[in-house]
């Protein structure tokens, strides 16, 4: 993960860039605002120099607006009756990450590079409910 030391947006929300400045990495970039290209992906365009390695190059990704920005998570509770005066309640959540496409030209990144998402679930709470009519 990279440590920003900046990160300035407009607050406006017709805004339309994005500049980053990574101390750590000796990074800086201006990036687009992500661009619908259709109903779930959008498309990012940037600019960046590295001081380090002394490039500069342009950036793209192709991401979707299902997962937001890095981890989306959700919980539930599913129960399931068995039978009359038997139910099992189990309680879950799960961790996602959804794959990215991305690439640079001119920065020393490859053109074309992929992130392929993570999955992380569990079974958090497991319940055996039991009722009976008098």
């Amino acid at each position: 993960s990279r440590v920003r030391c900046s990160s300035l947006k407009p607050l406006s929300p017709d805004r339309r860039w994005k500049f980053i400045c990574e101390p750590i990495e000796k990074d800086v970039r201006l990036l687009s605002k992500k661009i619908p290209i259709t109903k779930y992906l959008n498309f990012q365009v940037g600019i960046g120099h590295n001081f380090h390695h002394n490039l500069t190059g342009w950036q793209w990704k192709i991401s979707t607006c299902l997962g937001g920005d890095g981890i989306s998570q959700f919980r539930n509770k599913t129960s399931v009756s068995l039978f009359p005066g038997f139910d099992l309640r189990i309680g879950y959540r799960a961790e996602y990450i959804l794959p990215e496409i991305h690439g640079a030209v001119g920065t020393g990144e490859p053109i074309l590079n992929m992130n392929y998402g993570k999955l992380h679930a569990s079974i958090d709470r497991f319940e055996a409910i039991i009722t009976h009519g008098s």
